[in-house]
């Protein structure tokens, strides 16, 4: 009896852990306006490198001004630049970037190119879709956050990032629409 028992158990717990072991998995889609990155009315338009980052409950702990958005844009991009210490505990795995440049030379995951406007895309899109993993999905102490390199007539736009905590845990596509001036989630 006790054998039956263990291996319903085996049947039972086995594809609990199959799927757990696929979750964490994040496809995002970014959705551009016609025109992105331009302050105002202005038509000019410019690239827009994006950070991703998968923050575990740890790092959350040792930098609350990311998570509460208290860090802006400028802030952030200005640290990546400068390969600060202030956030070089943030492992590169978990910095997933649309930037200009090779992978490799900054400390972060290349997953794809800088964002364009709708109206400088080749392809005749508007989106640009990534895959990320998260660590620590299930912890309600974690956290993605997402920065946007937006310009301004100063230099970089001092933007909140977009703050997801908790991750979403079931919900693994998730959407992002990119404007003039800044970027928001869509349900």
């Amino acid at each position: 009896m006790a054998a039956r028992i263990q291996k319903g158990l085996l049947w039972v717990g086995l594809p609990l852990l199959v799927l757990a072991g696929g979750c964490g998995n994040y496809n995002i889609t970014f959705e551009v306006a016609d025109v992105i990155n331009a302050p105002g009315p202005d038509v000019t338009r410019e690239m827009l490198d994006v950070d991703i980052l998968c923050l575990t409950r740890k790092e959350v702990e040792r930098h609350p001004e990311i998570v509460n958005g208290t860090m802006r844009a400028d802030e952030w991009f200005k640290a990546r630049d400068e390969d600060s210490p202030r956030i070089g505990d943030i492992p590169p795995q978990r910095i997933y970037s649309l930037r200009r440049g090779e992978a490799g030379n900054r400390r972060d995951t290349l997953v794809g190119p800088p964002l364009l406007s709708f109206v400088d895309r080749k392809d005749g899109r508007r989106t640009t879709k990534v895959a990320v993993h998260h660590p620590a999905f299930l912890n309600d102490q974690s956290a993605i956050v997402i920065y946007g390199r937006f310009s301004d007539p100063t230099g970089i736009a001092k933007t909140p990032p977009l703050v997801l905590q908790p991750p979403p845990r079931w919900k693994t596509d998730l959407k992002i629409q990119v404007g003039r001036r800044d970027m928001q989630r869509v349900e």
